[in-house]
């Protein structure tokens, strides 16, 4: 696995012993003495919820990529540097579906592992924050970007191949919200 060893600022060898307890959260350099800090990376997800005679659906997106390609996934993703969460979903779910949403209220946040092999482990985490969002009426659904499909599923019965442990977390809040 993959762990930082320069300084990002003069280049100097950071220290390659990890600190008691494991991971490594905090690099500090001890030529320049930058603190280069590994948090975990910001993402957004839209909980698009309609009601339907049999009751309350949300909308799920297959990935085209991985990690877990072709599991079914909350739409949304990674916020650019300095982005706003409300910004950034609106920007995402245009991107991969080609619609316009209304953010509402934050459901949930929730820390997950992003599973990649090429980086440190301390820099595999993500902090996913979960959105209430409407989408404007009548919009198509056209998948694009990272995404082969979207569809609606039943609140009640989530497919299987769902990706991310956030997200079942995050839908069942949903759930909790929605049946009351």
């Amino acid at each position: 696995m993959t762990r930082y060893s320069f300084c990002p600022v003069c280049g100097a060898a950071l220290s390659p012993d990890p600190p008691a307890g494991g991971i490594r959260t905090l690099h500090t350099c001890a030529r320049c003495h930058f603190e280069f800090w590994q948090n975990s990376k910001p993402t957004v997800g839209a909980l698009v919820v309609r009601e339907v005679a049999g009751g309350p659906q949300v909308l799920l997106t297959r990935r085209a990529i991985e990690p877990y390609k072709d599991f079914w996934d909350v739409p949304g993703g990674f916020l650019h540097n300095g982005e706003r969460p409300n910004d950034g979903l609106i920007r995402e779910l245009q991107e991969e579906l080609h619609v316009t949403v209304s953010v509402g209220d934050l459901i949930a946040a929730e820390i997950d592992e992003y599973p990649r092999e090429d980086v440190a482990e301390e820099a595999r985490f993500v902090l996913s924050l979960y959105y209430r969002c409407d989408l404007d009426a009548g919009a198509p659904l056209v998948p694009s970007d990272d995404v082969v499909e979207a569809r609606w599923f039943p609140l009640s019965a989530l497919p299987q191949r769902l990706a991310f442990t956030a997200n079942r977390r995050a839908l069942a809040r949903l759930a909790l919200i929605v049946h009351g």
